[in-house]
């Protein structure tokens, strides 16, 4: 078997958080970013550095470096590719997650594809790397704590506070390592009719995974705090979830420094 063939079993047979297209193959993913991704006003990233944090199967990190011309990019997730919970989750949910992310690991039933294309885990985003010829590179690392790597020209986290118990200590460490700018995708921000989306209003969920919605308005006034100026909005939208085939809606922030 060619290595065509062992990353078409990758990408068809495998666990993807982002739909991407390997030749003739297209990996299952929870979302499929391919068409929308044009439209959501990323500025050019000319010979820029970016550090992706939450970088997950390295759809973005791929995309700032082919389409929007980045020089590299620094991807840093908490995901130790062995089964385990891979966000921050309430003890109560704790068993529950730990079932759900084992039985989505991927390496066992496609080891030897893996094997075969020099990978020792199912770590899509060195996947991406090695195939297309990416000049990005992996680190393990939690968002609470960036102090081990250099400022980036600019730093991306996408669709990761909604998981987290520490949004303002998150911001933050992105504030100290960004160069020229921070771009954040929040999800499941409130819709723009809700009556309370002028105010910097943060909501609870009480479930183990998403910690808190958030108005648009809260995380603006988080990162003029930390220190970010001219904060705005990209983009507001709204992307399906393929499995439940319903849309939760999203805000896309900049904030430079």
């Amino acid at each position: 078997m060619d290595n065509d063939l062992h990353i078409k079993n990758i990408f068809t047979q495998g666990e993807w958080y982002h739909t991407l297209d390997y030749k003739n193959s297209s990996s299952n993913g929870t979302f499929d970013y391919r068409n929308l991704i044009k439209n959501l006003n990323f500025p050019s990233m000319d010979g820029k550095s970016v550090l992706d944090v939450g970088c997950s199967d390295g759809f973005f990190s791929k995309y700032f470096l082919e389409d929007l011309s980045a020089k590299f990019v620094q991807g840093v997730d908490i995901n130790k590719y062995d089964g385990s919970v891979a966000f921050e989750v309430l003890n109560s949910y704790k068993d529950v997650f730990e079932e759900k992310y084992e039985n989505h690991d991927d390496f066992a039933p496609l080891k030897k594809s893996y094997g075969e294309l020099g990978l020792i885990n199912s770590n899509k985003f060195l996947l991406l790397k090695k195939i297309f010829n990416l000049n990005m590179d992996y680190s393990f690392g939690s968002i609470y704590d960036l102090s081990d790597f250099e400022i980036h020209d600019i730093t991306f986290c996408g669709s990761l506070l909604e998981h987290l118990r520490d949004p303002i200590t998150a911001i933050e460490q992105l504030f100290f390592k960004t160069g020229d700018y921070c771009i954040i995708d929040v999800s499941n921000s409130f819709n723009y009719k809700l009556p309370f989306i002028n105010k910097p209003f943060l909501k609870y969920t009480g479930s183990g995974g998403n910690f808190y919605h958030y108005s648009d308005n809260a995380i603006s006034l988080m990162m003029k705090n930390i220190g970010f100026k001219k904060v705005s909005i990209l983009k507001k939208y709204k992307i399906k979830i393929e499995k439940y085939d319903y849309k939760i809606p999203h805000t896309l922030f900049i904030g430079f420094k």
